[in-house]
């Protein structure tokens, strides 16, 4: 069984404060990445406990500062991509994989949820595909859709489990590792006691692996997203299959995955 584990890190327990997210070298950067690992490598556990033999891990927060793992303490059965760019929005999802795990994932824009966004809380307002507003999780569901490879675990706080069950179903697995007061409070487990509950997770979502099934979006498929001013869409003027509005554009594919790769630019 081979299992793709996508993260991020404003959804980690103990997160709450955008300067543990994006001040490395801050002492509580160095503690939410350390908060970070921890989880991942109770993930891997689980998976390893549930019959996994493959294992790779995408440091994925921060596309220009996508380095957040603390390598040395990474569970030593699982591989890892660190860096970027990454080359593709889900690097090696051809490979390959029966199940992807989204760890320390955060609400969509506009959600009552711990340090909210989607992509990037500068720049971005909304982001939708087909009409349908969305968050990262429905980005990474999509593109792993069309590879027909379903989300079977999702972490963070209470938000971001609720957008997955109503993005994914009932079957898929959630771990609330704490439960938002506020965009920058909330509620937290014990660190320990949110690693159990996330290896527990991680194992019961791979024996139920049967009952999860892949975000299919029929195409062709629409992403929209909807900038904070209008010089930020500027450069997508000119692109093939890609209409350009005031501070808005729309992305034409055949499938989730070629609309995202249109809209980075790799098409």
């Amino acid at each position: 069984m081979r299992v793709y584990i996508f993260t991020d890190l404003e959804g980690v327990g103990g997160v709450v404060l955008p300067r543990q997210v994006l001040q490395p070298g801050d002492a509580m950067y160095e503690e939410a990445r350390l908060y970070l690992t921890r989880e991942v490598n109770a993930a891997i556990e689980g998976a390893l406990e549930a019959g996994a033999n493959k294992i790779l891990v995408l440091d994925g927060h921060g596309a220009n500062n996508a380095y957040n793992l603390l390598l040395d303490e990474l569970h030593e059965e699982a591989e890892v991509i660190v860096g970027s760019p990454w080359g593709r929005y889900v690097p090696c999802i051809e490979e390959g994989w029966d199940a992807i795990f989204c760890i320390g994932f955060h609400a969509m824009a506009g959600a009552e949820g711990v340090l909210e966004h989607t992509m990037s809380s500068s720049s971005w307002v909304n982001a939708y595909l087909n009409g349908k507003r969305i968050g990262e999780l429905a980005f990474v569901a999509g593109y792993a859709g069309t590879y027909d490879i379903p989300i079977a675990l999702v972490t963070g706080d209470d938000a971001v489990c609720k957008e997955a069950k109503q993005l994914l179903g009932d079957e898929v697995e959630t771990v609330a590792v704490k439960k938002a007061l506020s965009r920058t409070s909330a509620r937290c487990l014990n660190p320990k006691k949110a690693c159990e509950l996330i290896k527990n997770s991680a194992k019961k979502a791979l024996q139920n692996l049967s009952k999860m099934k892949p975000l299919k979006i029929p195409g062709p498929v629409v992403l929209r997203v909807e900038y904070l001013r209008t010089d930020m869409v500027q450069g997508y003027k000119g692109r093939e299959g890609i209409t350009v509005g005031e501070r808005a554009i729309e992305v034409i594919g055949t499938t989730v995955a070629e609309a995202i790769e249109r809209w980075l630019g790799n098409l």
